[in-house]
């Protein structure tokens, strides 16, 4: 944002005259009237020193065409699009400093560009670029160079405290993956033979508002439901919240409007949590693992109870794929009441070529732009932040408002950690590095397998030929 850098290079030139007072002497600060030689406004910057050189922010957009400098510095370019880049601000700089009428070949500074950024994402146009000067440094060391960091170096020189570091790792959202780029200059993301694409991901990063509750506003047909991955002890519990809406053609489209972590505590309470969270949202289906750890929360979910903290009844989910046992009777018919809410709970009970397929319906779902996301958590929080509401929110709810764009981030982060294996016919996807968990996945697969049984359910009674059927009387 334009606005962003005139701040940044504002605070950082006030900084530089604090710390050098000749260069503050340099400076026209002259700022009255139409021909102010220096000029600060809310998103403008430019300083003109006394020598004719000036220093200004301009916009990474189509309107910054046709301008022209000597030198150029990109400030978070992780974020720059590569066709305004390439196309746009690299032209700006291709007329040469003129000193005296004449052009000096050796200095070092002209059209020079220098890029400023945190670490993003592998397969994408920065990394890239970092790649290309990685390259350009090592055959013309005397032209390029890189410099990279860590914490560790300002922490050092008392620019930053141990203590801050300490607290963002203790922090209930803390990322590893978000760590490792902002504070270790580690680029994650898609590796070499990623299964999903980063890029496609961030494109469908569309959804600008999570969702709490049940949206009256729902196509007629549309439904909610919930994917859950079941975790207890060191493990969390993950759902995810899928919106389906109908559409004219096609499969249906899947919006992820929230995303929910209980964190491992017993049974009892997790039931509750996600029965509340399932009838909150009216849900059509709630989709859980029900291998090992899984059957237990099972076990409470289709029977009836009633919230601790509220006194909210809460009734038990009759299971949609009810099994019978070695003695021939039903697992959890036989545990129904009047209150269950019968069709409303699926068992998922993975294993390699249910997992294969869930992996091929939810890439072609991406592929095919049916699933949507939430949008960034850093764009949702300056839209917020941008709004009188939000500025008076508490700081506690201004968390709990950005807590699903910050999951979604965590979701991309282990799906594009997982790595593509072979076995026959079957895909196998595994964590590249095991510090970054794949629960969320899970839970969203679980949810788009529903999905896919609806869809195939539909397909079917279109494709049934009734002149092929014989009819008796």
């Amino acid at each position: 944002m334009k606005e962003q850098s005139a701040s940044i290079l504002s605070d950082k030139v006030s900084e530089l005259c604090r710390l050098i007072p000749a260069l503050e002497k340099e400076i026209i600060w002259d700022t009255r009237g139409t021909k102010a030689r220096t000029s600060q406004t809310k998103d403008s910057v430019i300083y003109t020193f006394k020598n004719g050189s000036t220093l200004q922010n301009i916009a990474a957009r189509e309107t910054t065409r046709g301008r022209r400098f000597q030198g150029g510095l990109m400030e978070e370019c992780v974020g720059i699009d590569q066709d305004i880049l390439n196309e746009v601000i690299i032209p700006t700089l291709n007329v040469s400093r003129m000193v005296n009428g004449e052009v000096d070949p050796l200095e070092k500074l002209n059209q020079s560009q220098i890029f400023i950024t945190t670490a993003g994402y592998k397969n994408t146009f920065s990394y890239e670029k970092l790649i290309q000067f990685l390259c350009q440094m090592t055959a013309r060391p005397n032209n390029t160079m890189i410099l990279g960091g860590t914490w560790r170096v300002p922490m050092v020189e008392g620019l930053l405290a141990k203590d801050f570091v300490r607290q963002l790792k203790m922090d209930g959202t803390y990322n590893e993956a978000s760590f490792e780029r902002e504070y270790e200059s580690k680029w994650s993301g898609d590796v070499e033979s990623a299964f999903f694409n980063s890029d496609r991901f961030a494109k469908l990063r569309q959804l600008n508002l999570a969702e709490e509750k049940y949206n009256n506003r729902i196509n007629k047909k549309g439904y909610y439901l919930l994917g859950v991955d079941v975790g207890r002890f060191d493990c969390t519990t993950e759902i995810v919240v899928i919106k389906v809406t109908p559409t004219a053609t096609g499969a249906p489209l899947k919006q992820i409007v929230n995303l929910y972590t209980i964190e491992a505590e017993n049974f009892i309470m997790q039931a509750r949590k996600i029965k509340t969270i399932f009838n909150n949202f009216k849900c059509k289906a709630a989709v859980v693992d029900g291998n090992g750890l899984g059957a237990g929360l099972i076990d409470l979910l289709v029977i009836d109870d009633t919230d601790s903290d509220t006194g909210d009844f809460l009734p038990g989910l009759g299971v949609i794929n009810d099994e019978k046992d070695a003695q021939g009777h039903w697992r959890y018919k036989p545990l129904q009441t009047s209150d269950t809410i019968h069709d409303a709970l699926y068992i998922m009970k993975a294993n390699t070529p249910l997992n294969s397929e869930m992996y091929a319906y939810c890439k072609q779902q991406i592929t095919d732009g049916k699933l949507r996301f939430l949008i960034n958590e850093n764009i949702a929080r300056d839209k917020l932040m941008a709004q009188a509401q939000g500025q008076k929110m508490s700081p506690a709810k201004r968390a709990e408002y950005i807590r699903p764009y910050v999951a979604t981030t965590v979701l991309r982060e282990q799906m594009m950690n997982l790595v593509e294996e072979n076995e026959g016919a079957h895909i196998i996807l595994k964590q590249s590095s095991r510090k970054i968990r794949k629960d969320k996945f899970s839970a969203l697969i679980y949810g788009l397998y529903y999905c896919k049984l609806q869809e195939d359910k539909r397909k079917k009674r279109k494709g049934l030929d009734i002149s092929k059927l014989m009819l008796y009387n």
